[in-house]
């Protein structure tokens, strides 16, 4: 890892304006760490002081595997089906309208008429996109005087938007683990931050997670400070996303690097704590059929989704979707970037990553906290980790 170690110190070093800092680590399927390395500073002022390892970042996006993982212990414990119909659950996401273009580039809303299962939640296949990701809903929020939500009062009041296509039917990024989320909590009698406290953090020995940090003294005190990148590339502070009103399943979780790497351990364990093996399986099967419409909407919409889990490009990638997260078929290999077949991915706002792979036997957390999402500053510098690992450590 010494070539990696580097090109971070250079990209972490004052001034350097790539990323302030970031905290890497490997694990294998007994949680031991195979491989774990911290560099730069803690924010961008002068007078940063060094980043730790135990410092609190924002997941974003990185709450979805844990929020799958939530919603298939409901199913396991005989609280819904996979593939069963939600209307009685989350009607009011079930029951938005599909909006379609209409007549002089305007919108129309019709009913939806296919059932809307915690399959789909899980796959972004039901309809559900966030709506900076497509113009029909631009134009829908303009309509009603809105801008694009920015996911600080419930999961209903945020995400009780029309669908862009009925269940099953196509593959588009959007609030799906939002309302997966909301359906745990509703299935358990309970909210969803205590759910995860008691059946996920707990079982771990996980101490560093929160849904709100703003209220947490202990957790402000190790925060990381989140950055944005400027038009002239330079970065500056800004403040945390607020508190929001509701935990939410698809962004709202902050932590630390190592509770993260203690559900990725677990996944990777011949007896797993939190899920039954079978279970886990399914988070690294392939969803989509060869020919499906999903699977066809997968392709087409890799430039603005995860193209930037596979080092930015397409090139030489077969793309599937578990239910845990992005799926390669195949062994991707580039000359500056490498993912075996197998590996389960995601990543989250700040460019924060996480990839899995069973069969290599191990998974990896690259932490920094840089806005915005697919930075080609700090997208590079978490490729150049992911793949300095799987070369370096994997035999």
């Amino acid at each position: 890892m010494e070539d990696f170690e580097e090109t971070l110190k250079a990209c972490t070093a004052q001034g350097s304006n790539v990323i302030p800092g970031a905290a890497c680590a490997v694990v294998d399927k007994n949680g031991n760490y195979i491989y774990k390395h911290v560099e730069g500073f803690s924010g961008i002022a002068t007078d940063a002081t060094p980043l730790s390892f135990d410092q609190i970042y924002w997941y974003a996006s990185m709450n979805k595997l844990i929020t799958s993982i939530a919603a298939l212990q409901a199913v396991e414990r005989g609280l819904v089906g996979l593939d069963d119909s939600l209307d009685r659950h989350i009607p009011e996401f079930t029951s938005q309208p599909i909006i379609e273009a209409g007549r002089d580039e305007a919108f129309q809303l019709r009913p939806a008429t296919k059932a809307v299962t915690l399959r789909h939640l899980l796959t972004h296949s039901s309809g559900a996109v966030y709506d900076i990701f497509n113009s029909l809903l631009t134009q829908w929020r303009a309509s009603r005087g809105e801008t694009a939500n920015v996911r600080i009062n419930t999961v209903v009041e945020d995400n009780a938007i029309p669908r862009v296509f009925e269940a099953g039917e196509g593959w588009m990024y959007g609030q799906g683990l939002d309302w997966a989320g909301l359906l745990v909590a509703r299935l358990n009698d309970t909210d969803l931050e205590s759910y995860m406290h008691e059946n996920i953090a707990m079982p771990l020995g996980i101490t560093s997670w929160t849904f709100s940090p703003a209220g947490n003294p202990h957790v402000q005190e190790k925060m990381t400070p989140l950055c944005l990148r400027q038009a002239d590339v330079s970065l500056i502070e800004v403040p945390h996303p607020p508190d929001p009103k509701e935990a939410n399943g698809g962004a709202g979780l902050y932590g630390d690097v190592h509770d993260y790497t203690r559900v990725l351990a677990d996944l990777l364990k011949d007896e797993p704590v939190l899920l039954r093996k079978d279970t886990v399986d399914l988070l690294f099967e392939p969803q989509f059929a060869e020919g499906s419409s999903a699977l066809k909407a997968l392709y087409a919409n890799g430039a603005m989704t995860w193209h930037p889990v596979v080092g930015g490009s397409s090139h030489g990638v077969s793309p599937n979707h578990g239910l845990g997260g992005f799926l390669v078929e195949n062994d991707v290999k580039r000359k500056d970037f490498e993912k075996p077949k197998e590996t389960l991915s995601w990543s989250g706002a700040t460019n924060m990553l996480w990839r899995i792979n069973r069969e290599k036997g191990i998974a990896m957390v690259f932490a920094t906290h840089v806005l915005p999402w697919a930075d080609e500053k700090a997208l590079a510098v978490g490729a150049a980790f992911e793949t300095a690992v799987w070369r370096d450590l994997v035999k």
